[in-house]
This record gives structure tokens, C-alpha cells and sequence, in this order.
């Protein structure tokens, strides 16, 4: 229960270097989006069934829903050349440094940000051992995290779930609506004090979309269920689930060249819709399903739910 807290204090002292280790609590810190009244922001990634962007969809197109309840749209965007704030969460363990997967990893990232638009910001964070630490801070100049990228070097053991609990609040400082974390790890989990079970709730929370980037080498098609279950190919899919984003398994630097300009196209095909919570009533989780009214085999994806009070109004 210390590491999880001293994780979490690890990142904010990163970041605004003002956080003091204090008592930790009796359950594992929880990250919370939406709490109150909070607005609620979902971004929203729609396709067809042939896996094409649905493009000129309108906000009456779309139904919201919270629970049984039919929510008004409050916010409708949808501005593919709208900026977007990229985190970059990579593994540093030392099964990273087999097979060239850290050096794969870290040219994904140099892809993303040489086709950067303006306005997007970038974050990198890396993790190993009892360790998650802020590389480079949220800003629009990537010159400071291209030159730390070189300096990342492979090394310990892996605390994969508790990276991932700890980074969604600092993603929130980029100044981006439209935001992505990009998670490079080759899914390898042996250091972590926080569940499975555990983060899957509090990703549950987590309003930014989560591409996790699962870097394999060449056995890993041969590999046995049991093996797979072991490099946590099933909890690396539910990251993505729970979070609106998509799982992608990579076994070099050809997978992973096309990949990069992908997702981050991808991210900038995102409908953004918005509502307010009522303020009143029971602060908790609430799930969120979103469809599409208009006529055809449309594919929706975004975040699970949110917590804060009921929509406004029901």
C-alpha cells in the first residue's frame, strides 16, 4: 500500500515538485475524472463495419445515455485539425532491452511527434522497478523529451499496473481536449503492488483513451495461453477497453513505423461529447453507453463511465 502512494507522490513531485510523502490511506488511492459536478467529457471514436472513420455525423446522430437515462448533448465537437495532447508512458524494464523493443519503442515515439500539428503538446513518462517518473512535462516544444528519449535506458523489474494508475491525473495537464496515452510495454508485470482488478477500476474513471503497445519479438506467436496470460496480453485488452482506446501488438520497427501515424490519426478522428452532471445526489460510478441513431453497422468506442452525480435533470 506504501508503493502505490509513493508512486503517485513520485509524479506529482515530477511535476510541480511541491508533493511531501504523507500517511497512506487504507485503500490504494483511487483517480477520479468526474467527481460532483464535474462536466463530463467523452471522447468518442466512431467506424463502420469495414472499420472506416464515420465522418459528418451530427449531434442529434448520437444517443447518450447514463444508466437507463437518456442525457442531452451539451457539447458536440468534432474538429479533425484540432490539437492533441500526447502522453507517453514507456516501459524501461529490463525484458524492454531484448530485442531492440525500448529502441523500437522510442523511434514510435520520435514518428508521432515529427508529424506533430500545431497546438499539439506532448508528456513522456517512464517506469521499472518501484519507480514512475516524469521525463518530460506537457509542452508544445518536443525538443526537451526528444533529447531525454535518448537517455532512456532499460534496467529492473516492471510495476506495469501501478504506472498506469498513477499517470491518467498528470494527463490531465495537457491543454488539449482531444488526448491520447500511448503505452509502450512489452507487457511483462512483476514488480506491482496495485491488481489487475484494481486498476481496471480506476481506468474505468479515466476519460483519456489508452493505446497500450504491446512490443513482442518473434516466439511470442508460439507462445501457450498460459505463457500469453503471463505477459498480461488479457490485461493489456482491458486497459484498452475500459478506457475507450484499442490494443496493439507490435514485433518490430515495421509494425510499428505505420502504427504510430495510425493511432495518431485515429485520436484526431474523435467526436468529442459533453454533458453536465446534476451536482446533486450520490457521488459514484456510472456507466456511460453511447450509439448512433443514424441508419447503418457503426462501431462506437469511448470510456466506460464516470464518477460524479447523476446527469443534470434526471
Amino acid at each position: 500500500m506504501k508503493r502505490v502512494l509513493s508512486f503517485l507522490l513520485l509524479v506529482l513531485a515530477a511535476a510541480s515538485a511541491s508533493a511531501q510523502a504523507s500517511k497512506p490511506p487504507e485503500e490504494p488511492p483511487t483517480f477520479s475524472d468526474s467527481a460532483g459536478a464535474e462536466y463530463v467529457m467523452l471522447p468518442v471514436l466512431v467506424t463502420d463495419k469495414n472499420g472506416r472513420f464515420a465522418d459528418g455525423l451530427r449531434k442529434e446522430d448520437f444517443v447518450l445515455k447514463v444508466g437507463e437515462t437518456r442525457v442531452p448533448v451539451d457539447t458536440f465537437d468534432r474538429d479533425e485539425s484540432a490539437p492533441v495532447s500526447f502522453a507517453f508512458l514507456v516501459d524501461t524494464s529490463g525484458s524492454m532491452g531484448v530485442g531492440d523493443k525500448l529502441e523500437n519503442a522510442k523511434n514510435a515515439i520520435r514518428s508521432i511527434v515529427r508529424a506533430r500539428k500545431p497546438g499539439d503538446d506532448f508528456a513522456l513518462f517512464a517506469f521499472s522497478e518501484g519507480e514512475v517518473r516524469m521525463v518530460a512535462d506537457f509542452a508544445p516544444d518536443p525538443t526537451a523529451l526528444l533529447g531525454a528519449l535518448w537517455e532512456l535506458e532499460a534496467s529492473g523489474q516492471t510495476a506495469l499496473f501501478d504506472a498506469v494508475a498513477a499517470t491518467p491525473e498528470h494527463m490531465m495537464k495537457g491543454r488539449n481536449n482531444k488526448r491520447a496515452i500511448l503505452l509502450f510495454t512489452d507487457g511483462v508485470d512483476n514488480a506491482s503492488v496495485l491488481t489487475a482488478e484494481k486498476m481496471a477500476e480506476l481506468l474505468q474513471r479515466v476519460s483519456v483513451p489508452v493505446y497500450p503497445i504491446g512490443m513482442k519479438n518473434s516466439a511470442f506467436d508460439i507462445l501457450t495461453e498460459k505463457q500469453r496470460q503471463e505477459l498480461s496480453v488479457d490485461t493489456l485488452q482491458m486497459l484498452a477497453a475500459s478506457s475507450g482506446g484499442r490494443l496493439h501488438l507490435v514485433s518490430g520497427a515495421d509494425d510499428l513505423r505505420p502504427l504510430a501515424a495510425q493511432i495518431s490519426g485515429e485520436v484526431r478522428q474523435q467526436y468529442l461529447l459533453g454533458f453536465a452532471p446534476s451536482g446533486k445526489g450520490d457521488v459514484k460510478y456510472r456507466i456511460v453507453f453511447v450509439s448512433v441513431a443514424k441508419p447503418g453497422s457503426w462501431v462506437v468506442r469511448t470510456r466506460r463511465g464516470y464518477r460524479g452525480t447523476a446527469p443534470g435533470g434526471s
